[in-house]
């Protein structure tokens, strides 16, 4: 998903910026913030040397929390960036756009890069967080995809339950013929 449904705002007084963007306008909606993601597998392993390949892990690990929260990489409104070494995260800016692009398409909330002497876990060379905000609308068709969800699970227990009552209009649901 390359599009936000919030405005974003560059104006032309200020330069172009590459890979972020100057503002943006925020929706009325749901507010997510996702707190520090690092590389981290499931088992709770740092993996990856490398700045870039970290970024990529700790990226994933975002977009996950975001999904599972309910958002998407476009309702991403502010993105920051802390590394412990952000010379290597110069020097690789182009694998690591390439990266982003991969995770969260081509759209570009407003974003930071912060250089940070340590992260809370030593073996850690980058963090992500971010802010996201699902907009009204969209919090609303997720709700009627939940309640559609909800109605369709429920159809599928009754004719589990008593697939003959449900071919018989007289036979009301979790009822046994005469």
């Amino acid at each position: 998903m390359d599009r936000t449904p919030h405005e974003i705002v560059n104006p032309l007084s200020l330069a172009d910026p590459v890979g972020y963007s100057h503002a943006l306008v925020v929706r009325p909606g749901r507010l997510v913030r996702v707190g520090g993601q690092t590389s981290r597998r499931p088992d709770g392993k740092v993996v990856g040397d490398s700045v870039a390949q970290q970024f990529d892990q700790a990226l994933a690990n975002l977009v996950e929390a975001l999904r599972a929260a309910g958002a998407e990489p476009a309702h991403v409104v502010d993105m920051c960036v802390y590394t412990t070494s952000m010379h290597s995260y110069r020097v690789n800016s182009g694998t690591i756009g390439s990266v982003y692009r991969r995770h969260m398409g081509r759209y570009y909330p407003p974003m930071t890069a912060v250089g940070v002497t340590d992260l809370m876990d030593p073996d850690a060379l980058v963090a992500l967080t971010c802010t996201a905000v699902i907009p009204e609308d969209a919090a609303d068709d997720l709700l009627h995809r939940a309640e559609a969800r909800e109605l369709v699970e429920e159809a599928e227990e009754t004719l589990a339950a008593d697939p003959l009552a449900a071919r018989d209009p007289g036979v009301r649901p979790g009822r046994t013929r005469p």
